[in-house]
């Protein structure tokens, strides 16, 4: 027994992996069971709430239930009971879920969209983690509830669509019901003629409106959906929030305005938006919650596009957040697919990330077959709506990464696509297994990893190794593909150092602000040999680049932006990177009208 305890202590070691050792990292999108239907996985719209010292996980569609976890990132299904179920859903699922704790208890809301006539019911659990869960109130329907409380006060923040204010109103903590008259227009709707405190103003005063929407990838043909009311407090300040233009684009991010009550009046923010993430493997960082972790941090969990085998196929993304020295709200997305630290310092000017850089991107493979169009390169692409698939799902299956040169792995991310999936398989087959190993000259292999006897959902698997490797070539190996589907890949992401130089520094050669609608604003820049990358940063001053659009590839030296705020000056900075390190660009002003 003790000679098989230190053999197994060996072969850890040489895994890089320790078990008296925690996992410092994570990587977007999250890795959980998203479950799995015609829309393929797919959670949206997720509030995390602290209660008790656990996590509590509440998402759009995918599960009959929610999840727990005590450390963030490792989550269990809670299921309701069928009679809990049944009086919960509608249409099947749960939909906009708005939940929130008074320390005691936890409450819980879905939003009834599938019957708008009748009273939603609001729902309460001193445990949750048993699944037993009380009717105690029950309300009229609005659309996209948030239910947040403060100082004993239960407040309940709704709107949905362009012809929807964004409005609130209290609930009697004693009955549950709403209180007579204190409903109240926080934000104007973006069409027609509302009352808004006290007088009347045209809608169209948003960050984005019809043209916007209309223009990014042809999903938008109407005006943009304002929605996703969010509230957060942060030392006496109230942030609301809501989301624009629309879930189905990686350009759904959230607008906050900044107030000193909970009921307003607020005023939407200079530094807008607070959450965006657009370019690289995955975009979207829009419906988002904000919430403190046990050791205080602050976090945003967001949803983030797909759109792939539905048009509302979407995943989780989880960034930090902080507040600076003015309390302007702060989301780290740039880099945000990458890893990021479990436990950040933002505060102290110390980094989220450990700084690893995407070593496969772009790289020569090679695979044991290839089923149709779905080519080899897709899985290299860093777009998570493309993929390779092998013409099986049988063990052996294989697809195997050429570096182009000896390199520091620190992590990987597998992210599967479900080619051929079956929604009818039984969740007891919903899990992949395999293997990957690592060599120096694509011919003589060595195990690097094995999961081939792993039962578990796993659809981005994320692997940090606490001890790097190095290697020229990763190949991974199928045991087991999900619910009778093809070994097929969305991306194989290796993360680490290329061990070589970073790029030069940028210089910005144009910035040509629309002077007839100063929302647009075009950008070039010097092309960058050696270059993967371009990261465009943007911000209302030169230490505030909030802002962030990652840029692809070496060719492209420009980029149009349509998302800034009439008469607000703004500074901007392109960054290069590659697989070596990150090299900052010169902060330039806005040379042009404001």
């Amino acid at each position: 027994m003790k000679r098989l305890f230190i053999s197994l202590i060996t072969v850890l070691f040489s895994l890089g992996v320790r078990a008296d050792d925690p996992v410092r990292t994570f990587c977007n999108p999250l890795n959980i069971n998203y479950g799995f239907s015609q829309r393929g996985r797919h959670a949206a719209d997720p509030v995390i709430v602290l209660f008790k010292d656990k996590y509590y996980l509440f998402t759009t569609w995918d599960i009959k239930g929610y999840r727990v976890s005590d450390d963030l990132f490792s989550w269990r299904d809670i299921l309701f009971s069928e009679s809990t179920w049944q009086k919960v859903n509608c249409k099947g699922s749960i939909t906009a879920p708005a939940v929130a704790s008074d320390g005691k208890t936890l409450y819980f809301i879905n939003y009834n969209a599938g019957n708008r006539t009748e009273p939603v019911q609001i729902f309460k659990s001193a445990e949750p983690e048993s699944g037993v869960w009380e009717v105690c109130g029950s309300m009229r329907t609005v659309s996209d509830p948030c239910l947040f409380i403060d100082q004993g006060r239960f407040y309940v923040y709704y709107g949905l669509g362009a012809s929807q204010p964004t409005q609130c109103f209290e609930l009697d903590p004693a009955t549950f019901t709403e209180i007579p008259g204190s409903n109240r227009i926080l934000r104007p709707a973006l069409t027609g003629i509302v009352d808004y405190e006290g007088g009347y103003h045209r809608g169209r005063r948003e960050l984005f409106d019809q043209t916007d929407a209309a223009e990014w990838f042809g999903k938008f043909k109407n005006e943009p959906c304002p929605e996703a009311a969010w509230m957060t407090k942060y030392n006496g300040k109230y942030y609301l929030q809501y989301a624009t233009p629309g879930t189905v684009s990686q350009w759904y991010c959230d607008i906050v305005m900044e107030g000193n009550s909970p009921v307003g009046p607020f005023k939407e923010a200079a530094y807008n938006p607070v959450s965006l993430k657009i370019g690289g493997f995955v975009g979207s960082a829009g419906h988002s919650c904000v919430f403190t972790d046990k050791s205080g941090r602050w976090w945003r969990i967001t949803t983030m596009w797909v759109g792939e085998k539905d048009l509302f196929e979407r995943r989780l993304g989880l960034f930090p957040v902080t507040f600076d020295k003015s309390g302007r709200m702060v989301t780290y997305t740039s880099f945000g697919d990458y890893p990021l630290f479990r436990k950040y310092n933002a505060g102290n000017n110390q980094p989220v990330s450990p700084g690893w850089n995407l070593l496969s991107a772009g790289k020569k493979a090679t695979a044991s077959s290839t089923l149709d169009s779905f080519r080899i390169g897709n899985a290299t692409d860093e777009n998570i709506r493309t993929w390779w698939s092998a013409q099986t799902g049988k063990p052996g299956e294989w697809y195997s990464l050429d570096l182009g040169k000896p390199c520091r792995i620190n992590a990987l991310q597998v992210n599967f696509a479900e080619q051929d999936a079956r929604p009818d398989s039984t969740r007891r087959t919903d899990f992949h297994a395999y293997k990957a190993y690592i060599s120096q000259d694509g011919e003589s292999w060595t195990l690097l990893l094995d999961k081939s006897n792993n039962q578990t959902c796993i659809p981005n698997d994320y692997v940090e190794f606490t001890k790097p490797q190095s290697a020229r070539y990763l190949k991974i190996e199928n045991y087991h593909a999900a619910l009778s589907g093809k070994f097929a890949l969305r991306d194989l992401r290796i993360f680490g150092d290329g061990l070589g130089k970073a790029p030069e520094q940028v210089k910005i050669r144009k910035v040509d602000r629309d002077a007839t609608d100063q929302r647009n604003v075009s950008l070039s820049w010097e092309q960058i040999p050696g270059a993967d990358g371009y990261m465009v940063r943007f911000g209302v001053d030169p230490g505030f680049l909030n802002q962030c659009i990652q840029v692809t590839g070496n060719e492209k030296t420009s980029l149009g932006i349509h998302i800034l705020i009439k008469n607000q000056p703004y500074s901007f900075r392109v960054d290069s990177y590659n697989d070596s390190g990150t090299t900052n660009g010169i902060p330039t002003g806005d040379t042009e009208k404001h």
